[in-house]
């Protein structure tokens, strides 16, 4: 028969155990958010003569609509 203290160690080392499951969990899910954020980040980063041509033809567009 266990003894309180058996009991308790034995609880507290499942609960380490899962705690060590749950943070591998959220580290490979945060590593793919931020995988995921640089693989969008470069697909978003505009130069600054892109920038100035778009903003060109707005100016143009409105001109010719107005």
């Amino acid at each position: 028969m266990m003894s309180i203290e058996e009991f308790l160690i034995i609880c507290f080392g499942l609960i380490i155990v899962l705690q060590c499951f749950f943070m591998y969990i959220m580290s490979r899910r945060i590593q793919q958010l931020l995988n995921e954020q640089s693989r969008i980040g470069g697909d978003i980063e505009i130069s600054d003569s892109e920038l100035e041509a778009l903003t060109k033809n707005v100016e143009e567009f409105k001109k010719h609509n107005i």
